[in-house]
């Protein structure tokens, strides 16, 4: 019978840089998620109740979920390249880091240009096409919702994936010397 593959049979550092990047990657995802579960409602707001809300409910996400994005992009690229030779993790891995750095190039092109110009708006003098803006700003984050969500589900495949190969299943030290018999 061959021994299940531990978590203490991988090297420390991959560990805590596959666990950094699931869990940085979570954080990332509730944030851009719950922009999108709020889009419906948000939709039918005036212009400064809209405006009102997006300057004062939002300063917490930009604080604890701006770095974990950032921490999800650095961990799920140097999980990516940890993981290279490894073809089972590998492929859903660097899908992961590709939709991570995706929503955060999205967060940066799309996203904060509208939170600059939202800021200078009077709330007595909200320009007339200022739907385009919102516009932009909630379907930016849906798109970064969808990301983030495909980049978690990448990571977990790649770990349940991993589990489900009987090669990867065995310790590293019984496969090299199985080879030599």
């Amino acid at each position: 019978m061959r021994p299940l593959l531990r978590t203490t049979d991988r090297p420390t550092g991959l560990r805590l840089l596959g666990f950094s990047s699931v869990m940085s990657t979570a954080l990332a995802m509730t944030a851009a998620v719950a922009h999108l579960l709020e889009l419906p409602a948000k939709r039918r707001y005036e212009p400064a109740l809209y405006v009102r809300l997006h300057r004062t409910l939002y300063w917490n996400f930009g604080r604890i979920a701006g770095p974990a994005e950032s921490l999800a992009v650095l961990t799920t690229g140097a999980l990516a390249w940890w993981r290279r030779n490894d073809p089972a993790a590998f492929s859903p891995i660097v899908a992961a880091a590709g939709c991570v750095s995706a929503a955060h190039g999205t967060f940066w092109a799309i996203v904060s240009p509208v939170n600059v110009e939202m800021v200078r708006w009077p709330l007595d003098a909200i320009p007339g096409d200022w739907t385009m803006a919102r516009d932009r700003w909630e379907y930016g984050h849906a798109a970064r919702a969808c990301l983030l969500t495909g980049a978690l589900a990448a990571l977990v495949w790649a770990h349940v994936s991993e589990s489900s190969d009987p090669a990867a299943l065995e310790p590293q030290q019984q496969r090299r010397g199985d080879e030599h018999e």
